[in-house]
């Protein structure tokens, strides 16, 4: 069977070459589709090289490099409406490769337009889903004017940042065309089959996890530390709606009305002015510090060395970030959003607070310090479903058997 992917990374292409954290489940997944006999696989994606095709152990890969001068790259700077373009060299792809099956892998690029232009089967394997994530953008409180305000004597920061939502929008408007135009979607939660259902209720949805790094299977399991002080982690990105708010304001009550000894070490930001300059809290000041990205055997190391993982993000699908750290086995709190309910059972795989609760969150950390053996019991409960929920057997299993059934068109849903 030949399955041509459709990604937003590089994959396997050049194994230097690694994306936010250190890399991505994509090419984990590559890794294991790869040993299949029966699979012919090819993967494009955006990407300098101008190479139309090169093959690679059992992979043929399809640079798409329609951004690789300045002038190329200016002019999609200011026209970012390219899916004319971009839509045809796929079709170039298309036609060469000649897929039984498309797999697009996000519904945020113009990769899906493709189920317009083709009679081969589409399938888009959701990641975020870019409409509700525009519905929770901004922080409870905020708004473009706060940052427009924050960057007053800053135009280029100022154009750029109307610039980025305005491309949100129109990316989240050419969403809803390629999700109301889909036939077949994967997905690994309750909260994308029922988005993905609205937008297309007689499409059809696989169920099928996310295979993690290779540091994170291999990792050991987290133990508990005797110590009085108190290590809090997490790992998001800069972007208002993953919640950075609500880690300073959480940090300011533990500090403030427990008193207790902590300190919160954040991955994926290095800073993050804006939200100081508009809360009145300094990072320095409430034991807070920004470790910026960091690769998976870094990231392993610190959760392993921390007491618990907090996930305070206002909309998520299944952030590997949490996924991950379930996987060590470090107890887990998570506000309630997207979803995170088909990754945390409340009380028994990880706690749940409400988004934009501080004072709940604050209170749940302080209950997991002081009650030890509920620490390790979430924890152990977290790694022994994680580890069945992202083994790659079952995972490789999963989407073997979505492509056979999308392929003979005896199409059947799989219940979450």
């Amino acid at each position: 069977m030949k399955i041509l992917w459709f990604t937003n990374t590089p994959s396997l292409y050049k194994k230097n070459e690694k994306g936010y954290n250190g890399g991505g489940w994509i090419e984990s997944l590559e890794n294991i589709i790869t040993k299949e006999n029966d699979i012919e696989l090819a993967v494009g994606f955006f990407h300098a090289d101008t190479n139309f095709k090169k093959k690679k152990g059992k992979t043929t890969y399809y640079p798409i490099p329609l951004y690789n001068t300045i002038v190329k790259k200016l002019k999609r700077y200011f026209f970012y409406n390219n899916d004319k373009n971009e839509v045809n060299y796929y079709l170039k792809v298309i036609n060469d490769f000649k897929p039984d099956i498309i797999h697009v892998f996000g519904s945020e690029q113009s990769f899906g337009l493709l189920s317009l232009y083709t009679k081969i089967p589409v399938v888009i394997h959701v990641q975020g889903i870019l409409n509700p994530y525009l519905n929770a953008y901004y922080a409870p409180g905020s708004n473009m004017l706060d940052l427009i305000k924050q960057n007053l004597f800053k135009p280029l920061k100022i154009f750029n940042l109307i610039r980025g939502m305005s491309i949100f929008k129109f990316n989240a408007q050419r969403e809803a065309i390629i999700l109301k135009n889909c036939k077949y979607y994967m997905g690994r939660t309750e909260w994308d089959k029922n988005v993905t259902s609205l937008y297309a209720p007689e499409s059809r949805y696989f169920y099928c996890s996310e295979v993690l790094r290779d540091s994170f299977y291999d990792a050991k399991a987290w133990q508990q530390k005797k110590r009085t002080k108190l290590i809090l982690v997490s790992t998001i990105s800069k972007t208002s709606y993953k919640g950075f708010d609500l880690i300073i304001k959480t940090a300011k009550i533990l500090q403030e009305l427990n008193k207790t000894d902590f300190e919160w070490n954040v991955f994926g930001i290095k800073e993050y002015n804006e939200w100081e300059a508009k809360l009145g809290i300094k990072c320095s000041n409430v034991n807070v510090f920004l470790k910026g990205v960091a690769d998976s055997s870094t990231l392993v190391k610190n959760i392993q060395e921390s007491d618990i993982f907090i996930h305070p993000s206002y909309i998520d699908n299944s952030p590997n970030s949490l996924c991950e750290a379930q996987v060590i086995g470090i107890p887990v709190i998570s506000t309630n959003v997207g979803g995170i309910t088909s990754l945390i059972k409340n009380e028994e795989t990880g706690l749940l607070i409400p988004a934009n609760d501080p004072y709940t969150l604050a209170a749940r950390i302080i209950e997991i310090k002081n009650n030890k053996l509920k620490a390790i019991k979430i924890g152990d409960n977290a790694r022994s479903k994680a580890k069945l929920r992202h083994d790659k057997e079952i995972i490789l299993n999963d989407l073997l058997d979505a492509y056979k059934q999308i392929k003979n068109a005896k199409i059947t849903n799989k219940n979450i």
